[in-house]
């Protein structure tokens, strides 16, 4: 049995679980920059540090978090792209269409939100040291050098850390550019090796391929990260039990919290987790009984129906946030600040399910409306 994505897929506990992580992930990388702006490191915490030892663990897991969305993205985005060459119903035109409305759907509301965000704070003069980047909580830098045309002209195409900056407070978007770009270089190489096409435009998408790889320079050195979520889609699934994903779960937890996250050693570490997060998912791609009537089934789903939103809009406004509350200085988390901060979080939440209220819960309308106004008689797209 093949493990690409399809609407039987969509109907299992392995669905379920993986929507669950998704939304999950997002919440850490939000949460981890939620500490980073409102509270105090851990070494600078007074006494009794030990209380507050896994709370903050779990506020460092961010980038570990977007190396498990890199895989997962593999699978379910490479595994639509094997899956439709298979089938022979390979069409760019679709492909296309259907990756640029589920990224700009967001991404265009997003920077035009953090761009006035941004905008506001320094034009009030908002805790002029952390919209600088005096402020040492290891996310913030100079804004104002990156709230300019040129960085949003480049974020809107996908060009941050290519030839711009991530525009504005938002440093999430970069991995962002990283996704896009492996959208277009899978697809182009399997072409080339695979393809039904004439040998000249296999060496043409070839070609085509590795000048990509060399135009988008160093975020090419991540594709095998995403590539292992890609090969999960072309490897037989076996069942699974209940005991074997908890189990899973248990060894890969204190994996994901303890790989290094700092140079030298964030390359191989971040292909390390690539690796246990590769695993991990074969092993819950094994949990394919029906998951409908499960207690569980809604609030995953909910969760993972906004969690693209919550990645590209929580930055700009926990930095304002900050900038109004808090201000440069960070806080000890006594119970006050503790109950404040807890508030900002929620409120975050409510804000990036209200934006993709409007926005990604209509992808598909977008999608579709698209397809239908660029509908006309062509000839049938092959590679």
């Amino acid at each position: 049995m093949r493990s690409s994505p399809a609407p039987i897929f969509r109907e299992t506990v392995a669905s379920v679980l993986l929507d669950a992580l998704r939304g999950f992930a997002a919440l850490l990388v939000c949460i981890g920059h939620w500490r980073y702006f409102f509270f105090v490191d851990y070494p600078s915490l007074p006494s009794h540090r030990h209380w507050y030892f896994l709370p903050y663990l779990m506020c460092t897991l961010g980038h570990q978090a977007v190396i498990f969305f890199f895989v997962l993205s593999g699978f379910l985005v490479g595994g639509h792209i094997l899956q439709s060459l298979d089938r022979g119903r390979w069409s760019w035109r679709t492909y296309l269409i259907d990756r640029g409305a589920r990224l700009w759907i967001v991404l265009l509301p997003a920077l035009i939100l953090g761009g006035l965000l941004d905008f506001a704070a320094l034009h009030l003069h908002l805790a002029p040291a952390l919209y600088a980047g005096a402020v040492h909580n290891h996310i913030t830098f100079n804004v104002h050098a990156t709230l300019t045309w040129k960085a949003l002209l480049a974020n809107c195409f996908f060009l941050q850390n290519i030839i711009a900056p991530t525009f504005g407070s938002n440093a999430p978007l970069w991995s962002l550019a990283n996704e896009f770009w492996y959208y277009l270089i899978f697809p182009l190489g399997l072409i080339a090796l695979r393809g039904p096409s004439s040998i000249l435009k296999r060496i043409a998408f070839a070609a085509l391929c590795l000048c990509l790889c060399y135009a988008v320079g160093g975020i090419v050195v991540l594709l095998g990260v995403w590539l292992l979520g890609a090969l999960l889609a072309v490897l037989p699934v076996w069942r699974t039990t209940n005991w074997m994903r908890w189990l899973a779960l248990a060894l890969y937890a204190p994996f994901f919290a303890a790989i290094p996250r700092h140079h030298p050693l964030w390359l191989p570490a971040d292909y390390a987790l690539g690796l246990a997060t590769f695993a991990l998912l074969y092993v819950l791609l094994g949990a394919r009984q029906p998951a409908s009537g499960q207690w569980y089934e809604r609030p995953c789903r909910t969760l993972a129906r906004f969690s693209y939103t919550l990645y590209l809009v929580h930055f700009p406004m926990l930095m304002i946030l900050t900038a109004l509350l808090a201000g440069s200085q960070r806080w000890l988390p006594d119970a006050t600040h503790l109950a404040i901060g807890l508030a900002v979080l929620a409120f975050v939440i409510v804000y990036a399910y209200v934006v993709a209220r409007l926005t990604e819960f209509h992808t598909e309308e977008v999608r579709n409306w698209i397809k239908r106004r660029l509908s006309r008689p062509v000839a049938t797209e092959t590679a």
